[in-house]
């Protein structure tokens, strides 16, 4: 599982993410450009050329702060959302305000909750603005997701507007696997200062500069009654800036090697598109003694001859600390296994239950006999002949 908050530097936890620079990741280096999966620069089709005549665009959309209608931060928690429209939905109601004067706001009220207290409506808004949560709302009455108006909706949905992911590795060590960790890490990615070209002196405004080029599809008149759609990038109304967010991923009981642990939409951002997600892979570091195979452990064990023949008694520390006691009568043949049931990995959603333990024997022989104990052996041992020496 996955959490997530904006600060100025890493969340400490029971364990911190090993970074592979000072002051945290900075995504756009992994995303290999300073566009981050969003395009960069250059200009699609042709337009201007031949004596294209560029039409009147759209009028630029309203900007509506729907988090300042509630009185809340853009950070706001779904309860912090709930609470706040409780609180003014019941100041503003109709019921209490008869002559109406407060029935606008109330509406806008509404209209915020609803499309902020709505997961992919929230998204969209935060991320296309207040004419894509709209529309969204269209898309959900008409039995679709919000998101089909922004991916081209149908089976085949186009990623153009969705940001690339960033992989990032997570090493993990065996202890956290086996009894859970939480790990943090601090990221620093590109945020668009949403609702900030009229507020530029707001706190969370500040700081804010140019955001890189958008792509934008505009209507050209390409000759007599001939009309193209084409797309170009154009340079972005939006403010953007860098800020570094702490990342805090909880790593349960059991997880597998391979798992992955996403932070949805939490990757570079840019005006227009639906960011991408942030997902830690797992990368288990070696362990001293024990290895891992789903739910089974592994260990070699090094006994001595005398042990081997005669048995033997020894404990050892499991890696939440606890103690294992093994005991052997008997001889114990060099690469011979034991299985002991329960002391294996815990498995994951059923933290309960756990797989086994498999322990390999080597028998560590003396380098070298003097004369007086192999002369004492040899009256030990019954004789050995040749028939007693086998090839294969």
């Amino acid at each position: 599982s996955a959490s997530s908050s904006s600060s100025a530097g890493p969340d400490i936890s029971q364990a911190s993410m090993t970074q592979p620079q000072q002051g945290g990741i900075n995504l756009e280096d992994l995303m290999g450009g300073a566009f981050g999966g969003g395009g960069g620069g250059g200009h699609h089709g042709g337009g201007g050329r031949g004596g294209d005549e560029e039409l009147p665009q759209e009028e630029e959309e309203e900007e509506v702060d729907l988090y300042e209608r509630l009185g809340i931060q853009p950070e706001a928690t779904d309860r912090e959302i709930k609470s706040a429209y409780r609180k003014l939905s019941v100041q503003l109601h109709p019921d209490k305000n008869p002559d109406g004067s407060t029935l606008g706001r109330f509406r806008e009220v509404t209209e915020a909750y609803e499309i902020l207290a709505d997961k992919e409506r929230r998204v969209l808004y935060d991320f296309g603005g207040i004419g894509a949560a709209r529309k969204g709302a269209q898309e959900q009455e008409g039995g679709g997701s919000p998101f089909d108006m922004f991916f081209g909706g149908g089976g085949g949905r186009e990623q153009s507007n969705r940001g690339r992911n960033t992989e990032i590795d997570l090493p993990v060590t065996l202890e956290d696997l086996y009894m859970g960790n939480e790990k943090s890490a601090t990221i620093k990615r590109r945020i668009v200062c949403r609702n900030c070209k009229k507020k530029p002196n707001v706190p969370r405004c500040q700081g804010c500069g140019a955001c890189p080029k958008e792509k934008k599809m505009v209507h050209r008149r390409a000759g007599p009654g001939m009309i193209v759609q084409q797309e170009v990038m154009v340079e972005s109304k939006e403010k953007c800036k860098r800020e570094e967010k702490s990342l805090k991923a909880t790593i349960e009981k059991g997880m597998p090697d391979s798992e992955q642990i996403t932070f949805k939409y939490e990757s570079e951002q840019k005006p227009g598109q639906i960011p991408g997600d942030v997902v830690f892979k797992l990368k288990p570091v070696a362990h001293k003694f024990f290895k891992r195979s789903r739910e089974t452990l592994s260990m070699k064990m090094a006994i001595p001859l005398r042990a081997a023949l005669l048995g033997f008694e020894t404990s050892f520390t499991h890696l939440d600390g606890h103690t294992v006691t093994i005991k052997r009568s008997g001889v114990t043949k060099p690469g011979q296994s034991i299985r002991i049931k329960g002391e294996g990995m815990p498995k994951h959603g059923v933290s309960s239950e756990f797989g086994d333990l498999v322990i390999t024997f080597t028998v560590d022989f003396p380098p070298t006999l003097d004369a007086e104990l192999a002369a004492g052996l040899e009256q030990l041992l019954p004789p050995a002949g040749p028939s007693d020496i086998r090839i294969g």
